[in-house]
C-alpha cells in the first residue's frame, strides 16, 4: 500500500514535466513550420515578379497566396523592393497569431524571411 502512494506522488511530479516537453516540442515544430512557410512565400513572391512583365503587386499577391494556403497569413506583412535588375521580397509573420500553444510567450515575436532574385531578361 505504501508503494502505491509513492507511485502516485512520482506520477504527480513527473507528468507536468513530460507534458511541458511535449508541448514545447509541438511549439518548436510550429515555429519551424512558420519559418519554412515564410521562406517559401518570399521565394514564390520573388519568382512571380522576376519574369518580364512581373510587378510588385504580383509578388505580394503570390506571397500572400502561399501564406493563405498554409493557413498562416493572418497578420503577415509582405514587403517588395524592386531595382532594375533584381527584386527582393520580405515576409514577416507574427508568431503569436499563428501558433497552437501559449501566445503569452510569443507575443511580439516575428518570423522574418526574405528572398532576392535577379530579373529575367528577354535577350
Amino acid at each position: 500500500e505504501t508503494r502505491e502512494g509513492a507511485a502516485a506522488v512520482e506520477f504527480a511530479f513527473v507528468t507536468p514535466v513530460i507534458l511541458l516537453f511535449f508541448i514545447g516540442a509541438i511549439e518548436i515544430t510550429q515555429l519551424n513550420f512558420l519559418r519554412h512557410t515564410a521562406a517559401n512565400a518570399a521565394y514564390e513572391g520573388a519568382r512571380a515578379a522576376i519574369v518580364p512583365g512581373g510587378t510588385a503587386a504580383d509578388a505580394e499577391a503570390e506571397a500572400l497566396n502561399m501564406l493563405t494556403i498554409a493557413g498562416v497569413g493572418y497578420g503577415a506583412v509582405i514587403t517588395v523592393n524592386q531595382v532594375p535588375d533584381r527584386i527582393a521580397v520580405s515576409v514577416n509573420v507574427p508568431v503569436a497569431t499563428n501558433t497552437w500553444g501559449l501566445n503569452t510567450f510569443t507575443a511580439g515575436m516575428e518570423v522574418v524571411q526574405s528572398c532576392e532574385l535577379l530579373r529575367e531578361t528577354s535577350d
